[in-house]
């Protein structure tokens, strides 16, 4: 099976296992921001509208002219971005000189993570597009396609600012490899998409009175600890604690691992664009922001499973999908959730072990958009 094929199957078994998970995830039971963007939807410019989510208007522009209910709309897009984001990350992988083993297992990873999971039970967010476009965007990159990648993240600019971190990761990248030429060419590419962020937020401001609203203020407040802050105030250090292992579960323990196992290109790249998950983390609510760097997580810790018995692999998979059914798509299975998280760890140690003692696998270097044909 070519990669193309692989791929494309692949994001179509995510897409319905996604959409099966979200059937029976509950609606949250706190306030949320979806009438925010109901009404972004429905009235494509809201005036005098005061919340940062006011600015995010990609997602309900587009899916406000679908039919159907809202509730089903919203969440089709989160299960059909979380599929694009596991396929993407399969690419990516393949793109690295991953071979295709390791790739499934990263796509995966990334698919049913605590965030493509979490987007599931609250679906009116940015936050899903953002998932995919991380992936999507480095691997255009990767395959030299960097105007294209531009164009991507200037359009996902107008639903989050994240859209833009891949192409000045990239930048970084290439500047550390001393690519000059491509660095200046995709600082561009970045720039551009930054500044389709500015006009667009200047454009709603001065034009229809919008306002950043508390959140907003908050998080521009970076001498006052930003969202960092606000999202930690109110909690309890064993609530920021557990908010945090939640996001990467047995992760945690498999991507630094991973990372010592990892080609030289590869872990130039997760090493550049910590900074920027750092800032991320941040201005905006660390939980769940993190999430937006899963595409480089996912395939360091998925190093480390293609080198243990494949038992072994996919059962610390599976126990770390499990328990992101409990934290990430709030499914009421507390207990066996618990259970999940506590096994895929210590599978995860397990692996650990196992994969130092084993030679490293074989890996495929055609890139995936050159076997499916470019």
């Amino acid at each position: 099976m070519t990669i193309a094929r692989l791929t494309a199957a692949t994001a179509a078994a995510f897409f319905v296992a996604l959409a099966l998970v979200a059937s029976v995830s509950p609606l949250p039971d706190r306030v949320t921001d979806s009438k925010v963007y109901e009404r972004t939807a429905e009235q494509v410019v809201v005036p005098d509208c005061s919340d940062l989510q006011c600015f995010r208007v990609l997602v309900p522009w587009v899916l406000g002219r679908l039919p159907g209910p809202s509730v089903l709309r919203w969440r089709a897009y989160a299960a059909a971005s979380g599929a694009a984001a596991g396929a993407g990350v399969l690419l990516l992988c393949v793109g690295f000189g991953m071979n295709r083993r390791a790739a499934l297992m990263a796509a995966t990873m990334s698919a049913f993570g605590f965030g493509a999971l979490y987007a599931l039970h609250d679906s009116y967010t940015s936050d899903p597009l953002m998932y995919a476009i991380g992936p999507i965007v480095t691997t255009l990159l990767l395959s030299e396609r960097t105007w294209l990648a531009g164009a991507v993240g200037a359009a996902g600019v107008l639903a989050k600012e994240f859209a833009a971190a891949p192409l000045y990761a990239w930048t970084l990248y290439q500047a550390a490899s001393r690519q000059w030429l491509g660095a200046a060419r995709t600082l561009v590419a970045a720039n551009a998409a930054f500044i389709a962020w500015v006009t667009l937020t200047l454009t709603l401001m001065l034009r229809f009175n919008y306002a950043w609203g508390w959140n907003g203020v908050g998080s521009a407040n970076l001498a006052g600890g930003s969202a960092l802050a606000l999202w930690a105030a109110p909690q309890s250090a064993r609530g920021i604690a557990s908010a945090m292992l939640n996001e990467f579960g047995a992760l945690y323990v498999l991507a630094p691992a991973g990372l010592l196992l990892a080609s030289p290109r590869f872990r130039r790249l997760a090493i550049v664009s910590l900074p920027l998950a750092a800032l991320f983390a941040y201005v905006q609510q660390p939980d769940r922001a993190l999430w937006n760097f899963h595409y480089l997580v996912t395939p360091s810790a998925a190093l480390v499973l293609e080198r243990v018995p494949p038992g072994l692999a996919w059962s610390t998979i599976a126990l770390f999908v499990v328990g992101n059914l409990r934290v990430g798509a709030q499914l009421p299975i507390a207990p066996w959730g618990r259970i999940a998280l506590t096994a895929a760890l210590v599978l995860a140690i397990v692996s650990v072990a196992a994969a130092f003692r084993k030679p490293a696998p074989a890996v495929e270097h055609r890139l995936a958009f050159d076997e499916a044909g470019r």
